[in-house]
């Protein structure tokens, strides 16, 4: 046992030295790795430094110094390597990276960083320094994360790279490309350029086209006028250049808008008497040209021939004039919003319906006021905005797909806010598509059906009136023995099914007939009622009574043991018992009632289980009635 014992611990010894040399090797190793990373930095024509995870300085190249200006020892085991980039102590990249501080990368180097695809944990930017160098200096710089081997940060190496002669030759490219595109912009379709001294620099082929005039005529005149109009006048881009805009509507009064899309540009459509032979529409648009300093040079204009779209344009609105004095005539309610949900139509029928007269609703959103008490979408608005999913949330159960029209919902809903108790409409949304196929708006009609719904209320209120009384006694409005045999069988097939219990309890009133024979039948229907109203008192929510016939009573008490029901059915027995009966001034009489209880015995048929109750019953009256009998 000894030497075992000495085998197992020589054994731990060898374990606790290798484990010491494999680390005094890993340390060796990391230092060699950092002495060749140290030489390769050194003599890397990139300027670098590397910072720790306190922010001081371990590392600062040659080629950084020359970059900077600034000597290795000034600044080796310091916090302020920032000062070779920035005249006021600020972070650089690296310290964001070494205090995890990323989501601070935006505010100092908003829409000029970006994070490396070639290296992990690291950040790029590119900026301008304007302390470094006589004119300053434009930097790329790349800031990683430094980590040892088993992935713990040990520090940042921030690399720059002079990336001032590239940029100044981009600006240069920059200025040549603006002044290409200056005078190439629109070149598909009719334009010109006019500089700063409104002199056309640039007529080109489409626009001789149009207005007739080669350029060699115009070119380095300022006759750009004569293309379009009879008499000497400024066109749009000779107010640009001038930046006379505060002039753009006395020439164009309502014609012209701001282009959305352009800076310093705007556009308008007009018409010009004198191009071809029966004029033409044209849609021009004017913007300001200027170089890569912002500097103003001249302005462009480009001309489209929109002649053929106006003209269409027209026989559209002849169409939609067509169109609403059919809906204007129409006796159906309907209205037609835009892509916008502005109401284009409201037609007569709707004025009446609602109370809402199209010149208060024509051009706005408002058509919810019609049907509801605050802003909420109508059927029409869900479809122009393409939320069909939002359609059972507004609608529910109440809305189904049309099967006549495509792109089309149908719906009923009560309206409590329209006339005098509100109505009932049945409506139709349909989504309204151009030539093409693309939305343009939709149309909502509305039926008044409350006449219908009131009818068929009125219809559903009778068969229900009819169904209860088809199935309740008329006297003591309890169920009757028709619906005791079918809820019965319910029972016992779930009895059947699940294994439950199931108790039956049969009621006999005790001397019915000589009472009735001796107060009458009223005060006997009086014994009748009160009964019915004892059991329904002394029942549970999951019970149910019946008059099975005559002054037989039943009650089925689901999930019921025997034991249970016979105690249910002493209180009714005392309840009933305690009940006082008044049929003539003189007399108070007091009457009683027999009850048999049967338990359900798995697989047994209705009918043996009716007979068995039955005989418990019969016990009850033999045995001196105003008892309760359980076997």
């Amino acid at each position: 046992m000894a030497k075992r014992g000495d085998k197992r611990e020589s054994q731990e010894t060898g374990k606790q030295s290798q484990g010491l040399d494999e680390r005094r090797t890993s340390e060796r190793d990391r230092r060699v790795s950092e002495q060749k990373i140290r030489i390769i930095l050194k003599g890397s024509p990139i300027p670098a430094f590397v910072i720790g995870t306190d922010h001081r300085i371990i590392f600062w190249n040659k080629a950084l110094e020359e970059l900077s200006g600034i000597k290795a020892n000034d600044v080796m085991g310091t916090d302020r390597y920032w000062m070779a980039f920035y005249k006021e102590e600020r972070p650089c990249m690296a310290d964001l990276v070494v205090d995890n501080r990323l989501d601070e990368l935006h505010d100092w180097y908003e829409g000029m960083y970006t994070k490396s695809k070639l290296i992990d944990d690291a950040y790029e930017a590119t900026d301008f320094f304007p302390a470094l160098g006589t004119n300053g200096k434009w930097l790329r710089f790349t800031a990683a994360a430094l980590k040892d081997s088993d992935g713990n940060l040990v520090g940042v190496i921030e690399t720059l790279e002079d990336e001032t002669e590239r940029k100044l030759a981009q600006d240069a490219l920059l200025e040549s490309e603006q002044k290409l595109k200056s005078t190439l912009e629109g070149f598909s379709i009719p334009s010109f350029v006019i500089g700063e001294d409104h002199r056309i620099m640039y007529w080109n082929r489409a626009l001789e086209e149009l207005s007739g005039i080669k350029g060699n005529d115009v070119i380095g005149t300022k006759k750009q006028w004569t293309a379009f109009y009879e008499k000497e006048r400024p066109c749009m881009a000779d107010l640009l250049v001038d930046n006379y805009l505060e002039d753009l509507p006395a020439w164009y009064g309502d014609n012209y808008t701001k282009s959305t899309l352009i800076d310093d540009a705007y556009e308008a459509t007009d018409f010009f008497p004198d191009l071809g032979s029966s004029g033409k529409w044209l849609r021009f648009t004017a913007a300001i040209l200027r170089d890569s300093k912002g500097k103003l040079v001249g302005a462009v204009e480009t001309l489209e021939d929109v002649t053929d779209r106006k003209i269409a344009e027209e026989a559209l609105r002849e169409n939609e004039q067509r169109l609403k004095a059919i809906l204007e005539g129409s006796p159906i309610p309907t209205f037609v919003i835009d892509t916008d949900h502005r109401i284009i139509y409201w037609n007569k029928a709707l004025e009446e319906m609602s109370g809402i007269i199209a010149e208060e609703v024509i051009e706005t959103d408002q058509h919810w006021r019609a049907f509801y008490d605050e802003r909420r979408p109508c059927m029409a608005d869900l479809l122009v905005d393409r939320r069909l999913d939002e359609i059972p949330i507004w609608y529910e159960s109440k809305y189904t797909k049309s099967k006549l029209i495509e792109d089309a919902y149908e719906a009923t809903d009560f309206f409590p806010d329209l006339g005098t108790n509100g109505k009932w409409l049945r409506f139709t949304a349909a989504a309204l598509r151009d030539s093409r196929g693309f939305l343009i708006g939709a149309v909502e009609t509305l039926e008044d059906i409350t006449d219908r719904k009131l009818a068929e209320e009125a219809l559903r209120n009778s068969e229900m009136r009819y169904r209860r009384l088809s199935i309740t006694d008329a006297l003591t409005k309890l169920y009757n023995s028709r619906r005791f045999y079918n809820q019965l069988r319910s029972e016992i097939d779930r009895a059947n099914r699940y294994s439950h219990p199931l108790s039956l309890l049969l009621l006999d009133i005790d001397n019915f007939k000589h009472y009735n024979d001796t107060y009458g039948h009223l005060e006997g229907d009086t014994v009748l009622i009160r009964l019915g109203e004892v059991i329904r008192r002394c029942l549970r929510k999951t019970d149910s009574a019946y008059r099975f016939g005559g002054e037989e009573f039943t009650a089925i008490l689901p999930e019921t043991h025997g034991d249970a029901a016979t105690t249910l059915a002493e209180r009714i027995r005392q309840e009933f018992e305690n009940e006082v009966f008044r049929p003539n001034k003189k007399e108070k009489p007091h009457k009683t009632v027999s009850i048999g209880v049967a338990e359900y015995k798995s697989g047994e048929d209705l009918t043996t289980f009716l007979k068995r109750v039955d005989a418990n019953m019969y016990v009850s009256k033999k045995e001196g009635k105003n008892q309760i009998h359980f076997e």
